[in-house]
């Protein structure tokens, strides 16, 4: 062997074996491609060069056609065209699933020539891409007649298998990923479908206590409607005396006043709300409860308590505490259908393991009810756990997820037969400030002077707060919707303050609070409502709710013109 022809052959195996490398190269890249756009990129980007080819194209079948998709070629082929499969060598070799290997595309009956003899195409290989039924191939195309080498062939068949494949994980990927976002769904959906359940139990659960409540509160309510309608008649009546004025009006007060807190806790009861932890005072909310507790329990459970006066305040939400303990009542009523008693005890005491180190009350609700087995107390305090029939019971839920919410916990001693007692920890609140009875006034009532919009559509409302405010020493001017109040400022009024009603026919008070706070940000604003549930204003704007005395008036007024100081 001649030193020339060794050199020759050194040089082809060098060759062979960069091909191989760039072929490698594109079979990892193919491995990771899951796309049939990557796979058609990987092919145009190594294909040629790994065959040493003068250009290549990628067709994809669609129908009846062949797609030439993508091209890697020294002049110009069929990129973006598309051909009827009967008549392209493409649509042969993808139809009959073998490579078609044509040294002269002028004496091979599969080449339609006239598309062919248009470019520099003299000789080529067609190998189908795709494992049980193809769906793509690949062509390598030379300038020149010829056998192509069986590497080349070897080279372009290795790509095309490895297209396979790619495609193959490509479909079953995609599947996998239509399949999880399926089932993603399908969770989205339960576990919307199970919120919307557990959401209308809720509701369900809280309209069961509040028919239970309606009877007792109907019957309070009418017994302190019964003082105030009695006491009004004959403050009107023509025997009046001075005397008789101010015994009347001071019961008819005092029964107004009840009213109002039993409203207040139907409304907290009928609203969801955020926890707005204050200072409580346990006696004295026990206190307040007192005769709620005790129409609620019936008349063969006696009730007691037993609070210390001098325990400390808790930090907690006095409407959902109050709402708490009569839920906790409730279960233990029910847990003594022949009558017992039931005690309440609070003192102070050091927290127990799993609560942060400080200073804690603990609340005890303790029934001589049928008690609960092992099993029922494990459960107790699952969300919506009951031993009622369905529609009844609230559980301990509701109790527990409070006291953890304000850095407690709950905690139940039962045994079945021997009764059953609720442990509320609540954490001492370190800030109370002292202060007085908010209820009543702290200093002189003080002549105010200004000028003073009202506008509330009750007219018997406007009438009596109008009133009020003149007695206050306001020049009140009032009006009957917020539209006509906007407009007269608009015009030029320019009241100190604007009092206005939150709920009212076309626009509330809340949109006129947020249109004079962007158009007259010097005049100062107070809301007053029937509902507690004005969360849609800004929350530095003062609020007042219905019904209101003239010093509770005259205070949120005071605050409402500090803050436009």
């Amino acid at each position: 062997m001649t030193r020339e022809l060794m050199s020759v052959r050194s040089s082809e195996q060098k060759a062979l074996a960069a091909r191989w490398t760039i072929a490698a190269e594109a079979m990892e890249a193919l491995a990771g491609a899951r796309s049939l756009d990557a796979i058609v990129n990987v092919l145009r980007a190594f294909a040629r060069r790994a065959v040493g080819a003068d250009g290549i194209a990628v067709i994809l079948r669609e129908g009846g056609l062949c797609h030439y998709v993508a091209e890697d070629s020294m002049a110009p082929l069929w990129s973006g065209q598309r051909f009827p499969a009967g008549n392209c060598v493409s649509g042969w070799a993808m139809r009959h699933g073998e490579t078609a290997i044509i040294p002269d595309i002028y004496n091979d009956p599969r080449v339609p020539v006239a598309a062919y003899e248009q470019t520099f195409v003299r000789s080529m290989v067609m190998v189908p891409i795709g494992r049980s039924e193809a769906t793509a191939a690949v062509g390598a195309y030379w300038s020149e007649q010829g056998e192509p080498t069986d590497n080349e062939v070897a080279l372009l068949e290795a790509l095309a298998r490895a297209a396979s494949t790619a495609l193959e994980n490509g479909r079953l990927f995609a599947a996998l990923e239509s399949l999880n976002d399926q089932l993603d769904q399908r969770v989205q959906e339960r576990t919307q479908e199970l919120e919307q359940s557990q959401d209308m139990l809720r509701q369900l659960q809280k309209m069961e206590v509040m028919g239970q409540l309606t009877g007792h509160v109907a019957h309070d309510f009418n017994n302190l409607l019964t003082p105030i309608i009695a006491g009004l008649d004959l403050i009107l009546s023509p025997r009046r005396t001075p005397e008789t004025i101010d015994r009347h009006a001071g019961m008819a007060m005092q029964a107004a006043e009840t009213a109002q807190i039993l409203v207040q806790r139907l409304l907290t009861f009928a609203r969801r709300q955020p926890l707005s932890p204050t200072a409580v005072n346990l006696p004295d909310l026990l206190a307040g409860m007192q005769a709620l507790l005790a129409s609620t329990l019936g008349s063969r459970v006696t009730l007691a308590t037993d609070l210390p006066a001098d325990l400390p305040p808790v930090r907690a939400d006095a409407n959902q505490l109050e709402l708490a303990i009569l839920n906790l009542a409730i279960n233990s009523r029910d847990a003594m259908p022949n009558g017992g008693s039931l005690m309440i005890e609070a003192e102070r005491l050091s927290p127990p393991a799993g609560l942060a180190p400080g200073d804690y009350v603990r609340i005890a609700i303790r029934d001589t009810g049928v008690g609960m087995t092992p099993d029922v107390r494990k459960a107790a305090m699952e969300p919506f756990f009951t031993t009622k029939t369905a529609g009844h019971g609230l559980g301990l839920s509701m109790a527990h997820g409070l006291a953890g919410q304000l850095g407690g916990t709950l905690q139940i001693e039962s045994e079945a037969g021997a009764g059953t007692s609720i442990l509320l920890w609540l954490p001492v609140d370190q800030d109370r400030a002292t202060t007085g009875d908010p209820d009543q006034p702290q200093a002189a009532e003080r002549r105010q002077t200004g000028k003073l919009l009202l506008v509330d559509d009750n007219a018997l409302v406007r009438a009596s707060t109008r009133d009020m405010l003149a007695d206050m020493g306001y020049d009140v001017v009032d009006v009957d919707h917020a539209e006509l109040a906007l407009s007269m400022i608009d015009a030029g009024y320019r009241p100190d303050i604007v009092v206005t009603d939150y709920v009212m026919p076309g626009m509330t008070g809340a949109e006129l609070a947020i249109r004079l706070r962007c158009d007259h940000p010097d005049i100062a604003l107070l809301i007053i409502s029937g509902y507690q549930g004005i969360d849609l204003i800004a929350p530095d704007i003062v609020r007042l709710s219905k019904p209101f005395r003239p010093s509770h008036l005259q205070a949120s007024i005071s605050a409402a013109r500090a803050q436009r100081a």
